[in-house]
């Protein structure tokens, strides 16, 4: 128990260093941003939405590791990746700690088994809950992102029957529309500001928030630029069309809880089994975790169980 409280102690440690190291360069992007954004406010009015121009393109506080980063294309998918999640972190940062949950993860391990193999498992699996945090909050993200398109597509078509330019419209959809929609929708008006045009703004958005229903509109956008016709009412069958997507894709969640709720007890269901023989009858899996015979065999359960949890989710994933 003391080892478990000394490797806690260093691991906070070192995170205390690495901040105190990086604490000039973060403090100087954060007044360059404040700097930028208060210029283009100026420059664009005070009823402006937030300009947000300003993004930091560094991978790590560390210069070598970015360098390193931005010379490895996994990097910058995690790049994305956090941009899309919405989250204030750096590449390097969720580097470190994963790092730092795969060695606590084994630190964990080792203190209740002395299985090689399991210790390693253990760690692999605290390292993945940074990214698997990731792609939780970047689901949420985007399903909130779902949600209100189909309201800031029958504002955009009202402010264009209206009157008002597409332009405009976008800087009412920033204004008046909740995150994450107004954010987005408020760096494409940014983009326009500056002056690229729509059809990169467009593509820039697309890649950022890369959901089906936001490319159908997108690219009806850049067809009707292109040859012609009523944006307007375009806008609000696309808007009726993604409600009704949506609609149909709440149903079938729906209709498929109770295999949901199967599949979870399914692959539950081992480790319970596993922790009551343990606790019913001590020692009667010891073969299993001390015999090279039973760690070939947790293996082989390890990759059947992986597989069912992929065929099960093959196999509840409708798409439509």
């Amino acid at each position: 128990m003391i080892s478990f409280f000394v490797f806690l102690f260093c691991l906070c440690a070192v995170y205390t260093v690495y901040l105190f190291s990086t604490r000039k360069a973060t403090a100087r992007r954060a007044r360059v941003g404040e700097r930028l954004t208060e210029a283009l406010k100026d420059a664009q009015g005070d009823n402006a939405p937030r300009a947000q121009l300003a993004r930091s393109v560094a991978l790590s506080e560390m210069a070598w590791l970015d360098r390193w980063l931005k010379k490895n294309d996994t990097a910058m998918e995690l790049k994305r990746l956090i941009e899309q999640a919405d989250v204030r972190l750096t590449v390097g940062r969720l580097i470190w700690f994963s790092l730092a949950a795969t060695l606590l993860g084994m630190l964990m391990a080792s203190m209740l088994v002395s299985v090689t193999m399991l210790i390693a498992l253990s760690g692999l699996l605290a390292g993945a809950l940074p990214y698997l945090h990731l792609l939780y909050k970047r689901k949420k993200r985007f399903d909130k992102f779902l949600a209100d398109l189909p309201d800031a597509l029958e504002m955009i078509s009202r402010a264009l029957s209206a009157g008002h330019g597409f332009q405009a419209t976008l800087r009412l959809i920033a204004e008046e529309m909740p995150e994450p929609i107004a954010g987005e929708f408020g760096r494409v008006y940014e983009e326009q500001s500056v002056g690229l045009s729509l059809k990169h703004s467009l593509q820039n958005l697309m890649q950022r928030v890369p959901l089906l229903e936001l490319k159908m509109c997108a690219i009806a956008m850049l067809v009707q630029r292109e040859t012609g016709g009523n944006l307007a009412e375009l806008l609000d069958t696309s808007a009726q069309t993604i409600r009704e997507r949506f609609q149909i894709k709440e149903d079938l969640n729906t209709l498929t809880t109770g295999s949901r709720l199967s599949a979870i007890i399914l692959c539950v269901l081992p480790f319970i089994v596993v922790l009551m023989i343990s606790w019913i009858n001590p020692g009667f899996l010891d073969p299993l975790f001390y015999d090279p015979r039973g760690h070939r065999l947790l293996a082989l359960a390890a990759i059947l169980q992986v597989c069912g949890l992929w065929m099960v989710r093959r196999i509840l994933r409708i798409r439509i």
